[in-house]
């Protein structure tokens, strides 16, 4: 989808309806990179697609089973952090105070957020722009507006 702002639904369900029983491919790899489509297809996966198949360039008739994933090229997080005293107490499981097992999920969703991976079907590696605001919550602190710790952007 292009780069300088959010597709409403209306509009992703407009192309598939324009394209429904049609027959469609992918474009080149090329063409996508420079593209100024609204939407542009990246990748079909026939009914069975397992990961180590390869790219396929071949023409599919879109029907109204089809199932179509959008992908954007940013997108924004915003992460509320519940740092209440109930987060200090000890896990009996695993013996960690339940506020440090918040920063290592915190840690993993970051980590896990900004790894650009192959787009199904495809070698195109994609890494979109994440935009990520993380807030902080206590019961403890009466605070009138929000506390955003930090403002995280990945390109």
């Amino acid at each position: 989808m292009k780069e300088e702002y959010r597709i409403s639904r209306n509009v992703r369900l407009a192309w598939f309806l324009g394209k429904l029983n049609q027959v469609i491919w992918p474009g080149p790899k090329s063409e996508l990179l420079n593209s100024e489509n609204e939407l542009d297809l990246l990748s079909i996966l026939p009914k069975g697609w397992q990961p180590d198949i390869s790219p396929s360039t071949i023409p599919y008739l879109l029907v109204p089973s089809t199932r179509v994933t959008f992908l954007a090229r940013r997108y924004r997080f915003i992460i509320e952090l519940d740092l209440s005293p109930s987060t200090g107490i000890v896990d009996d499981s695993t013996g960690e105070m339940i506020f440090d097992e918040v920063f290592h999920a915190l840690s993993r969703c970051l980590a896990g957020l900004v790894r650009p991976f192959n787009v199904p079907g495809t070698d195109l590696v994609f890494q979109p722009e994440i935009f990520v605001t993380i807030l902080a919550y206590s019961s403890i602190i009466g605070l009138n507006t929000h506390q955003v710790i930090i403002l995280f952007i990945s390109k």
